[in-house]
């Protein structure tokens, strides 16, 4: 085990026993959470009496990779048994958007366009609103935040560390909520560092380390490129297979270059609805506020792209929508 590992652990063990604030740590099941997950359990078996909470919150957005889910439930499934054999006060959550408020629900139903970079409204619903239910159902007022954020991963995540900085190196504020901090346990770990913290740690199994390492190497530009331990040695993305912020949709070309052929028509659909998106054709001319510029989506429109998405759930053989969100969307449809 390096220093930087050795030091990130240290970090947990110490923190935690510092207040009563509970701790909220992020899972999205990508080899930055699942990090944090080693760390923390590390961390955690240093310490003799617990006081307070750790929840481990993955929110389901209904719109990531179907290869990253199957893993991620098994992970929590499995991640709350060996923390009940350890006698961690560590509870596994999952979280989601109402159907209403779900990205489907918004883009077909409401008319919401695709989002980019500029219009990145999908965070808020997807993720941060669902969470802020989450705290107000719990009555969490004065949390920790246990993020995986690390230095340098990119100039705009280095620009947002910079602003939020805080007397302790990491830590940060968060913005509007004086009663929230965020914790950055793994700050100083390079990607070398966060697959050793994954794949040489004899504990938790339950993380599926190797198959993170296998999902990440099938979705980079070069999937036998790996080092002794396995781990990927070209870098990959996950998130939303969907997601049109992201240009080029390359992490579901990759994974299909590497085998997973039956994500073909996801990456059509992805492909074919942010070329659709700015196409005066299929915008209102008028904003709903009665401003000029392109508006929502036409309804003819997102008539069309509700067939579309339930061919393409046909021929992948993915659930893609459920039941409940398309009955959102007829919901909105009816309101036009």
């Amino acid at each position: 085990m390096n220093t930087v590992i050795k030091a990130a652990i240290n970090r947990v063990e110490n923190i935690y026993q510092n207040d009563d604030y509970p701790w909220i740590v992020g899972y999205s099941g990508g080899k930055d959470s699942t990090a944090v997950l080693h760390i923390l359990f590390h961390g955690l078996h240093r310490i003799q009496k617990f006081h307070k909470d750790i929840y481990i919150i993955y929110s389901n957005t209904g719109v990531e990779i179907p290869y990253s889910i199957s893993i991620i439930n098994r992970v929590l499934n499995d991640y709350e048994t060996e923390r009940k054999n350890q006698g961690y006060p560590i509870k596994a959550i999952k979280i989601a958007p109402h159907p209403s408020e779900k990205l489907f629900a918004k883009i077909i139903g409401r008319g919401y366009p695709p989002p980019t970079d500029k219009f990145r409204w999908c965070t808020d619903r997807l993720l941060i609103r669902p969470l802020n239910t989450f705290f107000k159902e719990h009555q969490l007022n004065k949390i920790i935040s246990v993020v995986g954020v690390r230095n340098n991963e990119s100039s705009s995540r280095n620009l947002t560390l910079k602003e939020n900085e805080n007397e302790d190196k990491y830590f940060r504020n968060q913005k509007c909520n004086s009663n929230r901090k965020l914790f950055l346990p793994i700050l100083d770990l390079s990607i070398k560092d966060v697959w050793k913290a994954i794949l040489h740690f004899d504990f938790p199994t339950s993380t599926r380390a190797s198959e993170i390492a296998t999902l990440y190497a099938e979705a980079s530009s070069n999937p036998k490129d790996r080092d002794v331990y396995g781990a990927p040695l070209q870098p990959a993305r996950f998130g939303c297979w969907i997601c049109t912020v992201c240009k080029n949709a390359t992490t579901l070309k990759c994974l299909i270059k590497s085998g997973k052929i039956e994500l073909t028509p996801l990456l059509d659909y992805r492909l074919w609805i942010e070329e659709e998106r700015s196409k005066p054709i299929n915008r209102w001319p008028k904003r709903r506020n009665g401003q000029d510029g392109l508006g929502p989506m036409t309804l003819e429109w997102r008539k069309k792209a509700l067939q579309k998405l339930l061919n393409t759930q046909q021929k992948s053989g993915f659930k893609l929508i459920s039941d409940d969100e398309i009955n959102e969307i007829y919901k909105y449809w009816r309101l036009e």
